[in-house]
């Protein structure tokens, strides 16, 4: 059986790509506000004009952190591990992997550290929407509808089918999670997680 690999995604250079490793861990330990761009660069270990070199501000660099964070759930060969799984194999493999991925105590953090900023910025709560969230949705609906191209699945609105699908292998797990109550047995309730949302999803979109 195929399974899915997934490399991290490609960086303008290594400096960029430690910056932004510096800014999530300046963001982690400190939280937005306490983060500093002297922090990231001691972090990063770059000077700090090499930082403001390549990013102008720390909205800029939490921005970067999101985008990198969710670059790094899609593998670089996506289309053709598609063709090389039955349509239901290959949307269960993606979807453990996704679910794994955001369970992860960093992505789980800075979830967090959003949600806290968006209701004092909303800008940054934005942000973290639109490089997030919507950002997987958009790059993933293409995937859904190749599926219905191919006859797998019944699909006509791709975009809102994602976003049901992502609700479906997510809730109420990753709330648990992220409220502090996650399950003592955390990959048994992601594998049941898993099966359900997809068995749901499958009920309803199964061509």
């Amino acid at each position: 059986m195929t399974t899915i690999e997934l490399n991290p995604p490609p960086q303008e250079d290594d400096k960029e790509a430690a910056i932004i490793a510096g800014a999530r861990k300046a963001f982690l330990a400190k939280g937005f506000d306490a983060a500093s761009m002297d922090t990231v660069a001691l972090m990063a270990g770059v000077s700090k004009r090499t930082v403001y070199n390549r990013f102008r501000s720390k909205e800029e660099l939490f921005i970067a952190a999101i985008m990198d964070t969710c670059r790094r759930l899609l593998p670089v060969d996506i289309e053709a591990i598609e063709a090389s799984l039955p349509p239901e194999e290959f949307i269960r493999q993606m979807a453990r992997r996704f679910l794994r991925a955001i369970l992860e105590p960093e992505a789980i953090a800075l979830r967090r550290i959003a949600t806290f900023e968006a209701g004092r910025t909303a800008h940054l709560g934005r942000a973290y929407l639109e490089h997030g969230p919507r950002w997987l949705v958009k790059t993933c609906a293409p995937i859904l509808k190749r599926l219905a191209e191919r006859g797998a699945l019944r699909v006509d609105d791709a975009e809102g089918a994602t976003w049901r699908l992502g609700a479906l292998i997510t809730e109420p797990l990753y709330t648990e999670v992220l409220l502090g109550d996650p399950p003592a047995d955390i990959e048994a309730a992601v594998d049941a997680q898993i099966e359900s949302g997809l068995s749901a999803f499958m009920r309803f979109y199964r061509a």
